[in-house]
């Protein structure tokens, strides 16, 4: 019988366990990095796209806006017409009638004001030397065949001093203005314009 004794130690055995630790940990490592990258990707891909969209959207609202613009220009345009050819059926020629309202005034009656308005209204202030001469001018206007109604609307009296010699006694003179609203009478008026007379 043979024996044999090994007096060498026998060698431990490598522990594979740190090798596989380290493997583990790598594709651990790696399988994270991968999801993590694809997170991000995934990320980067929904903001481009929400960008894409978000620039569809504001071309689309520029175009909606464009279009709505070219639509209040055309109706700002036909409103503007409209207007227009309004104002040129209601127009009336203002010379033969402020000669015909200056013909009716007194001798010393003037202007001091004139208010036209679209509608036919006419606001007017004259001044007069007395309050009589103001009631004729009303009656003047009430028999004018340019107008369909003429009233008062009132009568104030300012003093005014009249500069003569230095030595004498200055003299106040009352002046009038009244204020007066006449109806325009446009079927006449508009007639004598298309005859091409005025009265």
């Amino acid at each position: 019988m043979n024996i044999e004794i090994n007096l060498i130690p026998p060698r431990k055995k490598k522990s594979n366990f740190l090798l596989y630790s380290f493997f583990i940990i790598f594709i651990v490592t790696i399988l994270i990095s991968s999801l993590l990258f694809l997170q991000i990707q995934a990320k980067k891909d929904s903001i481009l796209s929400l960008e894409k969209e978000r620039q569809q959207i504001q071309k689309l609202v520029e175009m909606e806006n464009s279009k709505l613009d070219e639509a209040q220009i055309t109706s700002s345009t036909d409103i503007l017409y409209e207007t227009i050819t309004k104002v040129e059926k209601e127009r009336i020629d203002s010379v033969p009638l402020l000669s015909h309202l200056i013909s009716l005034l007194s001798e010393r009656g003037f202007f001091e004001s004139i208010d036209y308005q679209l509608d036919g209204d006419v606001q007017l202030s004259v001044q007069f030397d007395s309050s009589r001469d103001a009631a004729y001018y009303l009656h003047e206007l009430l028999q004018s065949p340019f107008l369909t109604d003429a009233k008062i609307l009132s009568i104030t009296a300012k003093e005014e001093i009249e500069d003569g010699d230095k030595n004498k006694q200055e003299k106040v003179l009352p002046r009038y203005t009244a204020s007066y609203q006449l109806s325009l009478n446009k079927a006449y008026i508009k007639e004598m314009q298309s005859e091409g007379g005025s009265e």
